[in-house]
């Protein structure tokens, strides 16, 4: 497997839209339930709104033969804080050590920008892997989708 991390392009934005609704339906229905998943993604997102919350965004995409394996993504706010906005690998690699990769040159960054503290809200699947990379549970949240309750937690790192 050959893994090259490289910066967002905006021609990436559709693709990243079907990775992402992959990731939810697939790579996560071992924590969430089918309405669950339908409610966090009811269709992939695209268009001019999706690519500019990604090119607004610091965002790194993994890429494995030219095409998009996984993305993360952190926007900085005025106060020293990253906020990991997405974090996403599509289901058939997940578990290569492609959100690794990512997350590595995401706190690189993130250092080199100057951010003190990444944040986040991590979903079931995502909790193990943002705790073993030094992120601390701040509180449990229910926040509401399409009229339907989704667990996730809000982790915080300081960098």
């Amino acid at each position: 497997m050959s893994l090259r991390i490289r910066a967002f392009r905006a021609d990436d934005a559709a693709a990243l839209g079907r990775l992402f609704f992959e990731s939810v339906h697939r790579g996560t229905a071992s924590a969430y339930s089918e309405a669950q998943r339908a409610a966090w993604a009811p269709e992939p997102p695209g268009g001019p709104v999706w690519a500019a919350r990604l090119g607004d965004a610091e965002t790194l995409v993994a890429e494995i033969a030219g095409a998009p394996a996984g993305f993360m993504s952190v926007i900085g706010t005025a106060d020293g804080v990253g906020v990991v906005d997405m974090a996403f690998v599509h289901p058939d690699h997940m578990g290569k050590g492609i959100a690794s990769a990512l997350y590595a040159a995401l706190e690189e960054g993130a250092r080199a920008r100057g951010l003190a503290r990444l944040e986040l809200d991590a979903s079931a699947i995502a909790k193990p892997f943002f705790a073993a990379k030094g992120f601390t549970l701040i509180c449990v949240q229910q926040p509401v989708r399409g009229g339907v309750a989704l667990t996730n937690y809000r982790m915080g790192k300081a960098l």
